[in-house]
């Protein structure tokens, strides 16, 4: 009987998260039209001389966009969502949010299913970012800098788990989106033959 309360729980803080994406869209939006422009702008600079300068491709403008819509509900839930001065305090012992309490296991499971768009978006739309390394170390980076930024303005306990778990949670999505990767290679492959 608890565990479905518990999904119940998580399933809910996943819904209330939703209100965010009105603006979380109009971000996307707005991000998508001003790259398109300066990348078409820098196409054309360099294919003066060509006839036809190719337009970003529309893959590339969903994926940044999602991208985008992605980054401004992060930023809103761990951030914006919260009154500056609302929550401190520093926790650097590993695992200190895992317990025998329901909540700070929620937050954990949370923290986890947080990056794991991370994973999966930012290695699709920036293919820099295609080495697991790479990708895990860009999630460790922004987990890094957002606990920075939660201690800094008092919007959220800095803490070490969420780092841990935010990482491990890029890194889930990362390798999904092998996965997802490797199915799609593959069936574009065999629709060739």
């Amino acid at each position: 009987m608890a565990i479905p309360l518990y999904l119940t729980t998580i399933e809910q803080d996943i819904f209330d998260t939703f209100r965010y994406l009105p603006h979380a869209v109009a971000v996307g939006v707005g991000f998508v039209t001003v790259a398109a422009a300066w990348k078409n702008r820098q196409m054309i600079k360099k294919q003066k001389r060509l006839e036809h300068a190719h337009a970003v491709p529309g893959t590339q403008l969903l994926l940044w966009f999602l991208v985008a819509v992605y980054f401004a509900m992060m930023l809103s839930i761990t951030l914006f969502s919260r009154e500056p001065g609302s929550r401190t305090g520093v926790d650097v012992k590993l695992f200190e949010t895992w317990g025998n309490q329901r909540l700070p296991d929620r937050y954990f499971v949370e923290n986890i299913l947080l990056f794991l768009p991370f994973g999966v978006l930012l290695p699709a739309a920036v293919p820099s970012l295609r080495k697991g390394w790479c990708c895990v170390y860009a999630a460790f980076s922004t987990s890094m800098m957002l606990e920075t930024v939660q201690l800094l303005t008092e919007r959220g306990y800095c803490q070490l788990d969420d780092v841990v778990t935010n990482t491990f949670g890029a890194a889930v999505g990362y390798l999904l989106f092998v996965l997802l990767r490797h199915i799609w290679k593959k069936r574009k492959s065999s629709a060739f033959l």
